[in-house]
């Protein structure tokens, strides 16, 4: 399997700390272990939205700095945080997983729209996804390609402003 990191914009100048030139959005948290590999990278996060209780309260005991904010992701307005460097997340796998009911777009919990819809807003210079390895079965294609052409038909070129 190959991965691919596409730079969604090459005009962006804008960056929420002047200090630290790397910031990241994070969509569904979780507990934090994709947060803490982008801190150890040197990536500052200026959000981590997860909508589960539990997930917030330990985000917030281990990393008291960061900026946990509980809800749910459809409702989510990312106004706020335009011109982050990067969007993360690891969005539900249920939709896609092979140990579920693969319904994929169908699924309530399919978060992929939202997280389109976050980008438009918020226009990062990159978006990093991860999901099941399901997500690559045959029949998602037509979605993967909904998916990975969403985010190209954006005028990224405004980015950051």
């Amino acid at each position: 399997m190959s991965i691919q990191l596409e730079l969604l914009s090459s005009t962006h100048t804008g960056t929420l700390n002047p200090i630290n030139p790397l910031n990241t959005l994070e969509l569904c948290a979780g507990a934090g272990g994709q947060a803490l590999g982008y801190e150890q990278a040197g990536y500052e996060h200026v959000g981590l939205i997860e909508l589960n209780k539990h997930a917030c309260a330990t985000l917030r005991l281990n990393r008291p700095h960061w900026n946990v904010l509980q809800g749910d992701l459809v409702e989510f307005d990312g106004s706020g945080f335009r011109g982050v460097d990067l969007i993360t997340g690891g969005l539900p796998y249920p939709p896609f997983s092979v140990a579920g009911k693969q319904l994929g777009k169908h699924d309530e919990r399919n978060l992929f729209p939202s997280a389109i819809r976050l980008v438009d807003e918020i226009r990062p210079r990159a978006v990093m996804l991860e999901n099941v390895r399901g997500i690559l079965d045959a029949v998602f294609e037509d979605y993967r390609d909904y998916v990975g052409a969403e985010p190209r038909s954006l005028d990224m070129n405004q980015a950051g402003n």
